[in-house]
């Protein structure tokens, strides 16, 4: 399995390679971007001119912080959850054991084990 996960990983990365490579012109394409508001007819602002490349990994490396962000959100969630019901675990497996120690005094002791046995017999009184 791992080795089909590599294999898969390996065409999309010769993939994404292939496209770069026929694209070189337009990554190398050096751009500025413009922010305008309408706000205040003289503001605006104006991104350096980069590479388009460096957008790209600019928003991939977003993506990144963003998703991980996310997922740390999760697992930070999901871990107090689980200590949680393992709390709950804990506290069932204390109860069952403390009822089944009660069960055993019960069935070891010879008056409650005939009460139990046959409750609706009379007793004889001498």
């Amino acid at each position: 399995m791992k080795l089909i996960k590599y294999l898969f990983w390996l065409i999309i990365v010769c993939i994404l390679g292939t496209l770069v490579y026929q694209n070189l012109e337009y990554f190398m394409t050096s751009t500025a971007l413009h922010l305008d508001l309408k706000i205040v007819d003289t503001w605006n602002w104006t991104v350096p001119e980069l590479q388009n490349s460096v957008y790209f990994a600019i928003c991939f490396g977003l993506g990144l912080l963003l998703t991980g962000y996310k997922a740390l959100a999760i697992k930070f969630r999901l871990n107090k959850k689980i200590k949680f019901q393992n709390k709950q675990i804990t506290g069932l497996k204390e109860r069952v054991n403390t009822l089944k120690t009660e069960l055993e005094v019960f069935q070891h002791d010879p008056y409650i084990k005939k009460s139990l046995i046959a409750p609706d017999t009379p007793t004889q009184n001498a």
